[in-house]
């Protein structure tokens, strides 16, 4: 079986907070998480499978509702 990179982009966007799940090109395995907020320094966060990725970025989005 053949691995294909994800074939979309996840980016949510609230009050100038941005929170992105992007397919790495130079490593085919990885999945790299991406929270930037205005005036505060951008937070990177690689995983091995797109189900991390996925569920590390919804864990991060719910987070700023508290």
């Amino acid at each position: 079986m053949a691995i294909r990179p994800v074939a979309f982009g996840v980016r949510l966007r609230d009050k100038g907070r941005t929170l992105s799940v992007r397919h790495q090109s130079h490593n085919p395995k990885t999945y790299l998480v991406v929270d930037a907020r205005e005036g505060r320094e951008t937070r990177r966060r690689r995983h091995a499978s797109l189900v991390e990725a996925l569920s590390d970025a919804a864990a991060s989005w719910r987070k700023r509702l508290h």
